[in-house]
């Protein structure tokens, strides 16, 4: 990965075979960001896991086979889970598939923006939702 920060905004570049979370949370780390908005996300992903939230748990989808990003954003914050990513994947069929992002690999690239708020972004449990939601401190 490289990275670069110019105040509140980081830009990085994910290389081939990277993974997305454990990249991620290296930078975020790094950058020492506690409440961070990823805006955007561009590339390709392959090996990767889609969720969606049936009101219990995620239902899980792998796809193997390469896939273009179309859209990837997201919230970091100082809690588990740290990262909260939400995608859209076109395939060589050109339909998308989307989601809750579980796991993915970077496959040849993916660039990306993030902003680091400055505030603290915390995830709290709601028994109604059962979910753990973001709360910003």
């Amino acid at each position: 990965m490289e990275h670069r920060r110019i105040n509140n905004m980081i830009y990085a570049v994910l290389k081939k075979d990277e993974d997305v979370f454990d990249t991620i949370m290296e930078l975020a780390k790094k950058e020492n960001i506690r409440g961070g908005i990823i805006l955007t996300g561009i590339g390709m992903l392959k090996e990767f896991k889609i969720g969606y939230w049936n009101g219990k748990q995620y239902e899980e989808l792998f796809i193997e086979k390469n896939h273009e990003l179309v859209a990837f954003h997201g919230s970091i914050s100082y809690t588990d889970p740290i990262l909260h990513i939400h995608a859209e994947l076109a395939g060589p069929d050109h339909k998308i598939i989307g989601g809750h992002l579980i796991s993915g690999k970077v496959d040849p690239v993916l660039e990306l923006t993030i902003i680091d708020s400055g505030i603290e972004f915390k995830r709290k449990y709601n028994e109604k939702t059962n979910l753990k939601e973001l709360s910003i401190l």
